[in-house]
């Protein structure tokens, strides 16, 4: 007998492997070539699926690297419980360098950097949303813009310097003007 109270919110395993499928085929290609030169069919047929299974999951490709730079860069931001650490220095150095570490991790990765604007705002997006209950929605925007774009800048002009002294920088900066406005919890 089915009973009339609500679904199960229990995501299907056959849903769950075919994103995989699909998130694992891009983040191969984007090794190989530029993300402007991948194409639906090439994520498809890379994932061994086809086109409208595609499309059953993700709009296009663009909400597709939306999607992958979310999930995974929301898992490194996690890496170490950085919102525990009651002192805000040793906080924001935590995600300052999980922020770096996440783009270090994709140094390989072919983003054009046509497309390099969209992967930073999903990361400041997904930045925001991380620190706005410790810090409120304007000072979280400010630390995520600061550490998600420098993170950027250094994957282009600097990528074989250690990120250590560069994250302590801005982190210090940040701290002058941040302490302050951290919410008490």
């Amino acid at each position: 007998m089915l009973s009339g109270g609500p679904r199960s919110s229990r995501v299907d395993p056959r849903v769950t492997r075919t994103r995989k499928l699909i998130r694992d085929a891009l983040t191969a290609l984007i090794a190989d070539k530029s993300f402007e030169a991948i194409t639906v069919q090439d994520i498809a047929e890379r994932a061994t699926i086809n086109r409208a299974t595609f499309y059953a999951h993700y709009t296009d490709k663009f909400a597709l690297l939306d999607a992958l730079v979310l999930e995974d860069f929301a898992a490194r931001l996690a890496q170490g419980d950085p919102l525990k650490i009651r002192s805000v220095q040793s906080m924001l150095l935590a995600i300052g360098n999980n922020v770096f570490a996440y783009i270090a991790s994709k140094r390989k990765c072919r983003i054009d950097r046509d497309f390099e604007s969209q992967v930073q705002r999903t990361m400041q997006t997904e930045l925001t949303n991380f620190l706005s209950p410790d810090f409120g929605h304007r000072t979280a925007m400010v630390i995520a813009s600061a550490l998600a774009g420098a993170a950027m800048n250094w994957r282009h002009q600097a990528p074989k310097s250690p990120t250590e002294p560069i994250v302590a920088d801005i982190v210090q900066i940040l701290v002058d003007g941040v302490k302050t406005r951290r919410l008490s919890g």
